[in-house]
């Protein structure tokens, strides 16, 4: 029998993002099996990338060639194409993939759920659930999947309360930290960043993004200083500036702490890396002098193993976030021997329980994107955790680090949660993808039906490629919009939903005129692949696209 053929959907393993480390963590762990045969679909990798080289199993690159321009068009004409959905049908006729596995967010995925070759694979699907309560859209598509893992046993929890038996959850695959993350020994490291070893250091690792909440983080160590009279403790922001999110300059002068708040610099000319107060966007490199240096980014980041030197820079980490879908800094400072403080809502309640984090007080507000809730952290309880850790002798400090350790050991391995990847993949079935092609023809509709639920029902019976279509959230929507006579556009392009992930879109008129047009589009585009997949020879484009 031959092996199963995997296909993992990634940022592109060679990347220095969260979703990259673990794909490369956890493919290279299945690829070393030998059991099975591994691709990447590499969300932000280009064909002409050099580092494609450097990953071992079968690579397919999202990004469009840049001197393509028809390619340029194709990509720039829908938000789902830049995760992944103009390429996926291409790649599974090539690959003919038995099980997909996916690790993003729902709006970056939702394209498997409604692919043309849905119910040919098997989907293996670990959401970042980062909130409560879920959105039905959301519940609804997991309700799709073969299997469920979560990044965290909150995140499991809360959907099997929410969801019940219908969406099947297997199990928990949490990150953890490379084997780079360890403690080190701090007075050596600070040396080497030039910072004196009798301070104490409060640091984090946070995209300057919304959800990560460094006004409430500024404004409490604002408050401590002043409280504890402190003239030796720091804090440390290894983030970006300027990005998507917050004005560092104008909070650090409001809660009046520029001079004790330490930043990452990255050199793009030498690559030297400094720990400096904060110098604004750009700023002279002390190593080669030249006006190229600044704040870590994603794009001039730092090595995994730079990263672990500045974890051992501090003596408390803090996540001072209204969710996360897990969180790895925590996890990499944990394995570093960091004792952690963290708002105790969502994935950051995992490393309360976990690694015995400081528990950071909150309260809950409603998103209006999402209908999601999300914390505010007290910074009163922020304070008094800078002040009850601070208290500690040097000798109780130590113990803390060798428990955060030990604890971390004890609960996140990569093998551990390779495995649980591993355990979907045997039980999943082998995909047929020579099978005849299933052509439909839609019948006619009724489109003067008196009644708009059983038009609905009509219309998702005869148009729908693939069943839980016909009962699914896009059903319902389209039954309540249908009745209001306004839809709002979705950013995926799939669903008309209330709920935006980044904006509210306006209503606009919707008709059964407008209706039976969407369906007709999903179900040629079925037909086109189904065509595709008995004749690939035909299919425009793809070997070029493959090569």
């Amino acid at each position: 029998m031959r092996k199963k053929r995997v296909l993992f959907i990634s940022e592109a393993a060679y990347l220095n993002t969260g979703y990259a480390k673990y794909s490369k963590e956890v493919i290279s762990r299945i690829n070393k099996t030998k059991k099975y045969e591994i691709a990447e679909f590499s969300i932000y990798g280009s064909s002409s990338d050099p580092r494609r080289k450097t990953i071992p199993w079968k690579n397919y690159p999202n990004l469009p060639d840049g001197d393509d321009q028809e390619e340029v068009k194709i990509y720039s004409s829908n938000n789902s194409n830049q995760f992944g959905a103009w390429r996926f049908e291409r790649l599974c006729l090539d690959f003919q993939p038995d099980i997909v596995l996916s690790i993003r967010d729902h709006w970056m995925d939702s394209f498997i759920y409604h692919s043309p070759f849905r119910k040919i694979f098997s989907w293996a699907w670990m959401p970042t659930v980062d909130a409560s309560p879920q959105n039905q859209e959301w519940i609804d598509t997991f309700s799709d999947c073969n299997y469920v893992l979560t990044y965290s046993d909150w995140a499991k929890n809360l959907i099997e309360s929410q969801a019940g038996k219908t969406v099947n959850t297997v199990g928990v695959a949490s990150p953890s930290a490379a084997e780079c993350f360890v403690p080190m020994d701090k007075s050596k490291i600070r040396k080497e960043f030039d910072l004196a070893d009798d301070i104490n250091i409060i640091g984090t690792v946070m995209r300057n993004q919304r959800r990560k909440l460094f006004p409430a983080l500024l404004e409490a160590f604002g408050k401590y200083l002043k409280d504890s009279q402190s003239t030796n403790t720091y804090l440390y922001l290894h983030t970006s500036f300027p990005d998507a999110g917050w004005n560092l300059p104008q909070m650090l002068h409001d809660n009046e702490i520029s001079s004790r708040v330490l930043m990452t610099y990255v050199c793009s000319e030498c690559q030297g890396i400094e720990a400096s107060f904060f110098r604004d966007a750009k700023k002279t490199c002390s190593r080669c002098g030249k006006y190229r240096s600044t704040p870590s980014s994603v794009g001039n980041g730092v090595s995994d193993e730079n990263l672990a030197k500045i974890y051992n820079l501090f003596d408390l980490y803090i996540q001072c976030a209204n969710s996360e879908g897990f969180g790895l800094p925590q996890v990499e400072a944990a394995a570093c021997g960091i004792p952690i403080a963290c708002t105790n809502y969502s994935a950051m309640e995992d490393l309360v329980n976990k690694v015995d984090a400081y528990p950071i007080d909150y309260s809950l507000y409603k998103e209006l994107e999402t209908g999601c809730d999300r914390a505010v952290p007290n910074t009163d309880s922020i304070v008094d955790v800078f002040s009850n850790f601070f208290s500690k002798t040097k000798k109780q400090r130590s113990a803390l680090s060798k428990k955060t350790r030990n604890l971390f050991e004890k609960n996140y391995n990569w093998d551990k949660t390779t495995e649980e990847w591993i355990k979907v993949i045997e039980d999943c079935h082998y995909a047929d993808w020579n099978k005849p092609p299933n052509l439909i023809k839609p019948q006619k509709v009724n489109m003067e039906n008196p009644s708009t639920y059983a038009f609905i029902h009509e219309a998702m019976t005869y148009y729908s490629y693939y069943s839980p279509h016909t009962n699914s959230y896009l059903y319902k929507t389209l039954l309540t919009d249908l009745h209001r006579g306004l839809t709002k556009s979705s950013f995926d392009g799939y669903y008309v939903s209330e709920f935006s992930p980044f904006s509210q879109p306006k209503a606009k008129p919707f008709t059964r005129e407008n209706v039976m047009k969407m369906l007709e589009s999903r179900l040629n585009n079925y037909n086109r692949w189904e065509n595709a997949r008995a004749n690939k020879s035909k299919l425009s484009g793809v070997e070029k696209w493959l090569n």
